[in-house]
């Protein structure tokens, strides 16, 4: 009702130039929300906010998002990732890049410039890391679904914290996309011994990646994030496949195949 009296006391001119004035303060997870509120708003959103723009938006959140055709609706493209995503507080720390508690040491830039050249100059098979800030503190990852598992075909995005006690302390490792898994809890954590109980200097990223990968042909269930997924994957093989390939389908691919996968797996 205040919004009703609202527009009829102002128009809906002014009711629409005071939505401009409150898009224009929201960041654009925020804006994409107002998309999702009602086709009239979206509408707006449209009109006012250029797909330029939403390729930014991309770009900024996934800056290893790399399509394999020409885009025409980067808000599609963005809502795809978006909703991909099972945690977007992930999302909003990792732009914020918040510095952690205490002071970088040498010890721990040395390194983390040794393991980025190493990354960029011989990157482990399908997998590939970048840091967003100038400390390292925040990074993004992406892993290639292994051929011949149910994820063949998906690109996993990860989100990796290191703090500045590293190498002595681990990473902390989420992923940002949506995965059947019984080693993924259903908000992207990841269960893997060397970086919650047996973390070693000897460990890097790319090693820590490489193990993360490998769970996806390998799950270990003797102890599990999920562990209804992991019974499924001990007792009923075929099914938990079916489920992690069909998930692979809808969360993982981005490219211009998502959205005929997704409108294949509604019929």
């Amino acid at each position: 009702m205040e919004w009703a009296s609202f527009i009829c006391e102002t128009g809906p001119f002014h009711f629409v130039l005071v939505l401009l004035v409150v898009f224009s303060n929201l960041d654009d997870i925020s804006l994409w929300s107002v998309g999702n509120v009602c086709k009239r708003w979206r509408q707006m959103l449209h009109t006012y906010v250029t797909p330029e723009q939403w390729r930014l938006y991309t770009n900024k959140r996934w800056p290893l998002f790399r399509p394999l055709c020409i885009m025409q609706d980067w808000f599609k493209v963005y809502t795809k990732l978006i909703d991909s995503c099972p945690c977007k507080v992930c999302l909003q720390q990792m732009a914020l890049q918040l510095q952690p508690p205490g002071e970088e040491n040498s010890w721990r830039r040395n390194r983390l410039r040794n393991e980025l050249k190493g990354l960029r100059t011989d990157p482990p098979e399908g997998i590939e890391a970048v840091p967003l800030d100038p400390k390292c503190c925040h990074w993004q990852a992406t892993i290639t679904g292994p051929v011949g598992s149910p994820y063949e075909g998906g690109l996993f995005y990860l989100y990796i914290q290191v703090p500045y006690s590293y190498p002595m302390c681990p990473p902390i490792v989420r992923f940002l996309t949506r995965i059947f898994h019984p080693n993924v809890s259903r908000h992207g954590d990841v269960g893997i011994d060397s970086i919650h109980h047996n973390w070693s200097l000897a460990l890097t990223i790319s090693k820590v990646l490489i193990s993360v990968q490998s769970l996806l042909t390998d799950p270990y269930c003797e102890v599990c994030m999920e562990p209804e997924v992991g019974e499924l994957y001990l007792n009923d093989r075929d099914t938990f496949e079916d489920v992690a390939r069909t998930w692979t389908w809808r969360y993982a691919m981005h490219d211009a195949l998502g959205p005929i996968l997704t409108e294949i797996l509604k019929k």
